[in-house]
């Protein structure tokens, strides 16, 4: 077997163990660096659960603030009906199901109110049961974010019709197209019914 011509010279040798060298050094720092990006990925993803976390621990205590102002507001409406002796009280929005979602936007455009209360009433179709416990999602029309939500509510009447009713406070409702959703809740959820308002501003 022939040796290969010109390997015996140091220079050539001591170049080839550069070579080899320079590549050790490369493994090891693509290793370092390999190291410090899946460190940095574990951080990312470590920050962004801890930030989806403090979201939803927001939105919950937003969600609860809400209801009890929307509480308080409903029994205020209640003891100032009957101090005045009258059954005044906070303005109904009665809206009934649409079979699809309008391509130009909600045919219903109704007034913002100064009340700081309003309540839903929402028809239900016939399919609807009675007995069921059901949940309302009021979600924008044109981005689809969901913007409040109410559940374990049960059926009433509303205009001698099975109806779901909510309330809710004014404030949610900016002027803009709306989409309100009706499922029922437990085990074997279904949806029910979809609503569409648009809030105008009121003007004098």
């Amino acid at each position: 077997m022939r040796s290969v011509s010109g390997l015996e010279k140091p220079a050539v040798q001591w170049t080839f163990v550069a070579i080899a060298f320079a590549l050790i050094v490369v493994v090891m720092l693509s290793g370092v660096a390999l190291t410090r990006m899946r460190a940095a990925m574990d951080t990312a993803r470590a920050d962004a659960m801890q930030a989806r976390v403090d979201r939803e621990q927001i939105e919950a205590a937003f969600q609860r603030e809400r209801s009890a102002r929307e509480s308080l507001a409903l029994q205020l409406g209640r003891e100032r009906g009957g101090a005045t002796g009258g059954a005044a009280g906070p303005p109904t929005l009665t809206l009934s199901p649409v079979r699809a979602k309008s391509p130009k936007g909600p045919e219903l455009a109704v007034p913002r109110t100064s009340a700081p209360l309003i309540v839903l009433r929402l028809l239900l179709p016939a399919k609807a049961p009675a007995d069921a416990s059901y949940e309302v999602r009021l979600r924008s029309w044109t981005t689809g974010d969901l913007l409040w939500l109410r559940s374990g509510l049960r059926a009433g009447t509303a205009d001698g019709k099975a109806a779901v009713i909510a309330p809710i406070a004014s404030d949610v409702f900016a002027p803009g197209p709306y989409e309100l959703i009706v499922n029922t809740i437990g085990s074997s959820p279904l949806p029910i019914a979809v609503y569409e308002v648009s809030f105008i501003e009121h003007r004098q």
